[in-house]
């Protein structure tokens, strides 16, 4: 990532989308389904999911190709429409 003499973004540029949620495999796909729709060449190997240390919950990364401040907001405000993501970061 790239900033400017502000201490902003500079777009565009990769960005990691990070959420946290309820352990479970349909939570990976349903985070990872919500990303792709808003970045087309969105690549699922760059996708990293850490469980917590007690197992209850598990963090999704992934890299996306940001375009705007926009389209991170966006797909931020799509992430916290689901039921199973607790945070986004």
């Amino acid at each position: 990532m790239e900033l400017d003499d502000q201490g902003n973004l500079k777009f565009p540029c990769r960005y990691p989308v990070k959420a946290m949620t309820h352990a479970d495999r349909a939570a990976t796909a349903r985070v990872l389904e919500v990303i792709a729709r808003h970045d087309v060449g969105f690549d699922p190997a760059s996708v990293q999911v850490r469980p917590s240390r007690n197992g209850r919950f598990q963090s999704i990364t992934a890299e996306i190709q940001a375009e705007s401040r926009d389209q991170l907001e966006t797909i931020y405000a799509d992430l916290r429409t689901l039921d199973i993501v607790v945070m986004t970061l």
